[in-house]
Order: structure tokens, then C-alpha cells, then sequence
């Protein structure tokens, strides 16, 4: 095991039981499936958990340089961290793969250890009694006063951002992703890069190019559209809310309230148009299946 950092090693386990194309279920039948990975989105989830736990142990464990030196207790402390901000579904995936990474590693590295033992689901502090994080719709009132707030009173980068969010159903990490080059005017398309890296692309509408152009002046194809990061965003936007006395309201959510406003307007217009409930379940795209299940049907 080279002298790497905690990110770099895991990583380097990761790859060495990566076997894209691999059928997952004959895998699970023949007892391999946690000895390796069949899929792109498992291996990109598992080195995301990877380089955030190295980020963790820089800042607070900085002596801490290899794999066979970390303990439970390194993992448990992430968790915990990761409790302030993460709901209770969220932290039950870090465990798991945190186990994934334990068998991975020690194919790998032939290192003793006994994480997935030891360590525990931290309680959230977002969801401490197990609710869903991101149940609610904001009300279209609603948001029209934090966007009226925001361009009279703020001169932050966050207020076109969230904008973009409702008018396109984007999560704040995606508009934060967005370049100059994600905007096809002439085909009148948002290329948007999702999670796991998967593309989909919405239509500009005409009310949608007058902010879209004015955020691409100056600047080339590779340039950001919004220079923020997606935490800013949603930072912002609690910000307006609490200016408002909106917060108590949505106490437990953010950007995704948003995302739900507008899917359900488009869900609404489409109903009207008449589109069946099943048609629409597989054309929606801006918002996940899992998430249409909160959505008024």
C-alpha cells in the first residue's frame, strides 16, 4: 500500500474490484456481490464517500495516513458529522457503504480491521424522529417573496441560482454545475448533469431566455453559468426564509421544495393537457421516481 492519501487507497481498492458489465444478481447468487462492482453509479458512490472521508480525516485526524491505521472510531466520527446535515435514509446508505469499502479493502490490502462492527447510524439532526427530509411544496406565494427579497435586497449569486432551480426543477448541486456550454439556444435545450453523472436535457422556454442569456454574458463555453457552490444556495435561500418568517414553515427543507413546486406545475399542466398518469411517470425528468412519490397524483 504506496504512501497515498485515504482517498487515493480506497480508490485504488475500488478499482481492483471493479467488473463493469458484470451481471450484479449472478454476483449475489454466487456470494461475490460485496467482493466486487458491477456498476459506474456504485463505483462513483463508493469514491465519493471515499474523498469525503479523506477530507474528514485532514482536518481532524491529519496523522492518520494509512488505510490500516484507521478505526472505527475515524468512521463513527464522520458519521456523527455527517448527522448534522444528512437525513436518516442518507446515513443508512453511508453505512453500507462503508461496509463495501471495509470488504473491498481488505481483498485488497489484506488489512485487519472490524469497522462494520463497530460503528453505528448516528440519530439525523435534520430528521431526528426518522421523517423524511424533503416532504414539502413550497407555495408558489412563497417563493415569488424570497426571489422578490433576493434581487431587491441581495447581491448574492444564490438568488438567480435559485431561480434557475424552480424554473428548470434543478437540484442546487446541478445548477452549480451548469456551464455556458450546458445552454443550447438554438435547439431551445438545458443540458443538466444529474447524480451519477447522468445527463437530461429540459427545454428553454421563451420566459426562460432573458435570464439564461444575461447570465452567458462574458463568458465561454467552459465558464460556470453561476459561480457558487451548491451549499451557498440553499444557505441563501434559509437566509431569505428566516428574513421572511418563512422557516417555521419549511423547517426541514430547501432547494428540493422548490423542485417539487415546479414538477408538480408541470405534472398539473400536462394532467391538463391530457396526459395519462403513466405517460408522465416515465417523461417527467426533472424529478426522480422516488421523488414522485411525495407529488399529488
Amino acid at each position: 500500500m504506496g504512501n497515498h492519501n485515504l482517498g487515493y487507497q480506497i480508490q485504488t481498492a475500488v478499482d481492483y474490484a471493479f467488473r463493469p458489465g458484470m451481471d450484479k444478481h449472478a454476483a449475489k447468487h454466487n456470494g461475490q456481490s460485496m467482493g466486487i462492482i458491477c456498476s459506474f453509479n456504485e463505483k462513483r458512490s463508493l469514491q465519493e464517500v471515499a474523498y469525503q472521508f479523506k477530507d474528514y480525516m485532514k482536518d481532524n485526524y491529519p496523522h492518520i495516513k494509512m488505510l490500516k491505521d484507521v478505526k472505527s472510531d475515524h468512521w463513527q466520527a464522520f458519521l456523527n458529522e455527517k448527522s448534522k446535515t444528512c437525513s436518516t435514509a442518507t446515513l443508512k446508505n453511508y453505512v453500507s457503504r462503508i461496509h463495501k469499502i471495509e470488504h473491498l479493502c481488505r481483498n485488497k490490502f489484506r488489512i485487519t480491521s472490524n469497522w462494520r462492527n463497530e460503528i453505528l447510524t448516528p440519530q439525523s439532526k435534520k430528521t431526528p424522529t426518522g421523517d423524511k427530509l424533503r416532504i414539502q411544496t413550497m407555495g408558489k406565494e412563497d417563493l415569488e417573496k424570497v426571489l422578490d427579497y433576493g434581487y431587491k435586497h441581495c447581491t448574492s449569486k444564490a438568488i438567480p441560482a435559485i431561480e434557475l432551480c424552480y424554473r428548470f426543477g434543478l437540484r442546487d448541486a446541478e445548477t452549480s454545475r451548469l456551464t455556458v456550454d450546458c445552454v443550447d439556444f438554438d435547439k431551445a435545450q438545458l443540458r443538466v448533469v444529474g447524480k451519477g453523472g447522468r445527463c437530461r436535457y429540459l427545454e428553454i422556454k421563451k420566459d426562460d431566455v432573458k435570464i439564461l442569456k444575461t447570465l452567458c454574458v462574458g463568458k465561454i463555453n467552459k465558464d460556470k453559468l453561476i459561480e457558487i457552490k451548491a451549499d451557498s444556495i440553499n444557505q441563501q435561500l434559509n437566509r431569505i426564509l428566516k428574513k421572511l418568517n418563512l422557516k417555521n414553515k419549511y423547517p426541514l427543507t430547501g432547494i428540493h421544495a422548490i423542485r417539487k413546486l415546479r414538477a408538480q406545475e408541470l405534472w398539473d399542466e400536462k394532467r391538463k393537457q391530457g396526459y395519462t398518469k403513466t405517460i408522465l411517470w416515465t417523461t417527467l425528468v426533472i424529478i426522480s421516481d422516488t421523488e414522485k412519490d411525495d407529488m399529488i397524483l
